[in-house]
């Protein structure tokens, strides 16, 4: 394997260069392998349409653009995919208004595997969709601060850590944790981990801040790739679920780096993994999985 990382080195930037694992803990207790993940079978549906009360410092309904409005969705449309997420705005409250919606979400296909992400509310309202058997993405903030100052609501760490609890009580829930979310910088991400070292998790999905025109973080950096690491080791020191790394992550060169070091440290499952990874291991012989849904789907 020592070709290998050396290949996987080569392609790094120089500063993330020294940020890669030794080759024991490449081999160690870690098969070698890639899950990529090509959602193009997973439609984005916002039961908002563009609207957004609650207007996050890092989103501001940027990313409800790129959706499918539920109200405006045609039949047909929904047979050239396997699944949907439920998603949208979020109240001033932080809740997707999916308990509206409930009749419609059921109506849906039964071919159709369906992600939830609820935002914050209570499990309860959402438990008749229990018979199509969901899987409920949930954000999970590590600190106050970025409760108040990021989602711009008056919870408590505390409060989203019972909330998850209850979701996964009823439901497959895969816990989302935002690499840098307070403009790039630590972000409890530890705390989170120590959190759901204590818990039955399948797997966790982590994303990467990435500054967003039009928001209120657009010009803040991305976590440094140092930082990223960190967590990345932690994780996987702490937790003994899978490892996914998400859709939402810086471009460019970053993203190329943070790809590589991913898998360096163990992560296997990763959303449209960079083509530079993908050739070397390609080189090497290492088996690709190729998967066509929303990560929160391949359990």
């Amino acid at each position: 394997m020592s070709a290998l990382r050396d290949e996987l080195l080569s392609m790094l930037s120089a500063q993330a260069r020294d940020l890669a694992p030794e080759l024991a803990e490449l081999t160690d207790k870690q098969s070698l392998y890639l899950d990529k993940i090509c959602p193009v079978r997973t439609l984005s549906v916002s039961l908002t349409d563009k609207s957004c009360e609650q207007n996050c410092a890092h989103c501001n309904g940027h990313y409800l653009k790129g959706m499918q409005a539920l109200a405006k969705l045609q039949t047909d449309v929904l047979n050239d995919y396997d699944a949907v997420l439920i998603s949208g705005g979020s109240s001033s409250k932080g809740a997707v208004p999916i308990s509206q919606h409930i009749d419609r979400i059921l109506a849906l296909p039964e071919k159709l595997q369906i992600n939830l992400h609820p935002g914050f509310q209570p499990v309860e309202r959402l438990l008749p969709l229990k018979r199509r058997h969901p899987v409920v993405s949930f954000d999970l903030p590590g600190s106050d601060e970025v409760i108040r100052k990021i989602f711009k609501l008056k919870y408590h760490t505390e409060d989203y850590r019972q909330l998850y609890i209850s979701y996964a009580k009823h439901f497959d829930t895969v816990p989302h944790i935002c690499i840098g979310i307070n403009e790039g910088k630590n972000s409890g991400e530890e705390s989170t981990l120590d959190f759901l070292a204590g818990q039955p998790v399948k797997q966790a999905v982590f994303i990467i801040f990435r500054p967003t025109p039009g928001t209120e973080l657009a010009e803040a950096q991305p976590p440094e790739l140092a930082r990223v690491c960190e967590v990345f080791n932690y994780a996987r020191n702490r937790l003994k679920s899978q490892l996914l790394l998400g859709c939402m992550r810086p471009a460019g060169t970053y993203r190329r780096d943070v790809d590589i070091l991913a898998w360096l440290y163990g992560i296997r499952k990763i959303v449209q993994p960079h083509h530079d990874l993908i050739k070397i291991l390609k080189h090497h012989d290492i088996q690709i999985n190729t998967y066509n849904n929303c990560c929160a789907l391949n359990l």
